[in-house]
């Protein structure tokens, strides 16, 4: 991410807890992912609380993290060249490694957190690991959609447990949430604080990413681009929010958080 000056990023703790406020922001992307003109959700302009984008990990010889292009709505050469390569009937083993992991920019508050001032910071979840269990609750109590509200929201306390996958290192994954009333609403002016979520995602162009992934200066265009050496990589260790969608064929998926 490029972050805004004077912003920092809030890391959530395997087996700890957090209490926070979470902030809405002022949407500036037209295509926004969870864009819903029927019920004027994240459209340019209004007030909304996240910012969902996919990535692709382990991207060229220096494994590198990358967001994956469909994030803002283009074609991405990696979700290309695993679609291609899921039509040819590569194995699952191959084409998970190509797998894009959706997950979610927020602006929070820390609320009597040691670590961290009270001011708006940065968080980057998964899906899988804080918004899944976060949309259950509303669901069940639609009334508790008012949390990022200004006026009305509610604080968030959240618990996390340790969880591992294979010979992963442990990492969150939010095993409880609880609501509770603000101390006091905020002022509008804190939006002057928040950073535009659509504007702080690092992101390659089309021949940037092509270029990285297949470790070359630039696929033959006479010839289809070769696959990269799989050989020496290690094997594909899943967090546990990869996507396992192939039917996009690379554009992508409107993700409104509703799974």
């Amino acid at each position: 991410m490029n972050l805004p000056k004077g912003v920092s990023v809030f890391q959530e703790e395997p087996g700890g807890k957090a209490f926070i406020d979470m902030m809405p922001y002022e949407v500036s992307d037209p295509n926004h992912p969870d864009r819903d003109d029927s019920q004027e959700i994240a459209t340019a302009g209004e007030l909304w609380y996240k910012r969902p984008f996919k990535i692709h990990r382990q991207v060229g010889v220096n494994k590198d993290t990358e967001v994956c292009l469909t994030s803002i709505g283009k074609q991405c050469p990696i979700c290309n060249y695993r679609a291609l390569r899921f039509k040819e009937g590569a194995p699952k083993e191959e084409t998970r490694n190509y797998n894009a992991s959706l997950r979610n920019l927020y602006v929070v508050i820390p609320k009597d957190m040691e670590k961290y001032d009270e001011k708006p910071h940065i968080w980057n979840i998964s899906q899988a690991m804080f918004q899944g269990m976060l949309n259950e609750e509303i669901n069940e109590n639609e009334d508790l959609g008012v949390f990022p509200d200004l006026e009305e929201g509610l604080s968030l306390k959240i618990r996390f447990k340790a969880k591992t996958i294979g010979t992963s290192k442990p990492f969150a994954e939010t095993s409880r949430i609880d609501f509770e009333e603000r101390d006091q609403p905020y002022d509008e002016s804190i939006l002057k604080k928040d950073p535009d979520l659509d504007k702080v995602l690092r992101i390659k162009t089309f021949e940037e990413l092509e270029k990285l992934f297949f470790e070359m200066e630039g696929p033959n265009k006479e010839e289809e681009a070769p696959a990269p050496v799989k050989e020496k990589e290690p094997p594909f260790v899943p967090d546990g929010d990869e996507d396992e969608c192939v039917a996009c064929g690379g554009t992508g998926t409107n993700s409104k958080g509703r799974e």
